[in-house]
């Protein structure tokens, strides 16, 4: 029993490491996103970080899932191309939006509506899901490993073959492919590290563009705590609000469900909670608002099963805040492939949705096909859960579709009208 316990331990430490690095792009991209909305991107990647490690530590220690929480790509960019530059809101005042959204949020998280929610959702459409993020993930890795690109003429082309950083993805998703198949633990995290030490031994990574140093932290509480609820009764602001908070409830509950698919009711109730909470931190610490993190996928195809894959995500989070210069010397090539082979097996979950059943099948599709070609998550649930029971109806089978079900529906429906305002 101590043998087999020793080795989880080392599963999950080892799902710890090659989580943290598959997301650790998050702590300079997320700032680059919001220093468009006009937040100093050399003091908010101090609030990244911290909300990185609050989270990770909280979702480990409380809940004891492999799930790494951190600030959502999806999300920073609705804070910044929406909230700011659609709406016309200032930084401060998106945050407090964010704080608006995230207590909505912690409210459903507190009662049953959290529970009715996430049992209104068909099982067809929890495996769409799953294989939805798993396509996501996939078109993501491609774009990082620069193997797609876009086209003159189409949204997205196969890059050319003189590209370096082509041939360094695929040579690193063959050895990575072939290191999971041989069943070597550490599978991922090797293909990381030998890519790396490949890449900067024959000068295959770009020099680094960061301007960061420790000594700005001095200058972190410029955008501590900064929420301004001077618009609280604007149209802007309350559209806001109901938007962000329906990404985050139905996104949150997707993930969870898509990453965890056997995951029991009390370990559920418990992350939504610690994610509810973290949500409104980040608010006060200046950053845009946290979700699980879809790349987590990457330490449980590792073996991680309990929440010491997220303690030491956590840790290293926390690490990173004296390491951020080292962390430009990991290349895309590097982290795509193991992206692109955990969307790879998070798709194999296409094997149980009801193929035989048009109306169980289809919102399921149109679910994968938007969350892939919108590149966003929240609006392949939108398509998906909205699809849903209007194919009921129309097959004259509306009884199949339980109250819950047209609620989520009309909500989502609603959120997509919003976006014609937003």
């Amino acid at each position: 029993m101590e043998k087999v316990s020793q080795e989880q331990v080392k599963k999950d430490i080892i799902g710890g490491l090659t989580a943290f690095f598959a997301i650790s792009y998050v702590i300079i991209v997320n700032s680059m996103i919001l220093a468009e909305a006009g937040i100093p991107p050399e003091y908010s990647v101090f609030g990244t970080i911290f909300i990185s490690v609050i989270g990770s530590l909280a979702i480990g220690l409380v809940s004891n899932v492999p799930i790494v929480i951190t600030t959502g790509m999806g999300v920073n960019s609705f804070f910044t191309y929406t909230l700011v530059i659609g709406l016309g809101l200032n930084w401060q005042e998106a945050l407090a939006v964010s704080f608006s959204a995230s207590l909505i949020y912690l409210v459903v998280a507190l009662t049953s509506l959290k529970d009715k929610l996430n049992d209104g959702i068909p099982d067809n459409l929890k495996h769409g899901i799953t294989a939805g993020i798993g396509i996501f993930l996939v078109l993501v890795g491609l774009e990082k490993g620069e193997i797609i690109v876009r086209g003159e003429h189409t949204f997205m082309t196969l890059n050319s073959f003189s590209s370096p950083t082509l041939w360094l993805t695929l040579g690193s998703l063959v050895l990575t492919l072939w290191l999971f198949l041989k069943n070597i633990q550490g599978s991922f995290f090797i293909g990381i590290i030998a890519t790396t030490i490949f890449a900067n031994l024959f000068g295959l990574v770009p020099d680094a563009a960061h301007s960061f140093s420790l000594s700005a932290f001095q200058n972190y509480p410029t955008v501590l705590a900064k929420l301004d609820f001077s618009s609280f009764f604007s149209l802007e602001f309350v559209l806001g609000t109901f938007s962000l908070a329906m990404i985050l409830i139905f996104e949150s509950i997707g993930l969870f469900n898509g990453l965890l698919p056997e995951i029991g009711r009390k370990q559920f109730n418990k992350a939504f909670v610690v994610n509810g909470v973290v949500m409104l931190l980040s608010s006060v610490l200046g950053t845009s608002p946290t979700i699980p993190a879809a790349e987590s996928a990457t330490g449980i195809q590792e073996g991680a099963k309990t929440g010491r894959m997220a303690i030491t995500a956590g840790a290293l989070f926390g690490a990173a805040i004296f390491a951020i210069p080292l962390l430009s010397y990991i290349p895309s090539a590097a982290l795509a492939p193991v992206i692109i082979m955990t969307g790879c097996l998070m798709m194999s979950n296409l094997q149980h949705i009801n193929l035989s059943d048009m109306t169980e099948w289809f919102p399921a599709f149109i679910m994968i096909v938007m969350m892939a070609f919108t590149m966003s998550i929240s609006d392949g649930l939108a398509f998906g859960f909205v699809s849903y029971p209007l194919v009921k109806l129309f097959s004259n089978k509306q009884k199949e579709v339980s109250m819950t079900s047209w609620i989520v529906s009309g909500l989502f429906f609603l959120y997509l009208l919003a976006k014609i305002w937003l």
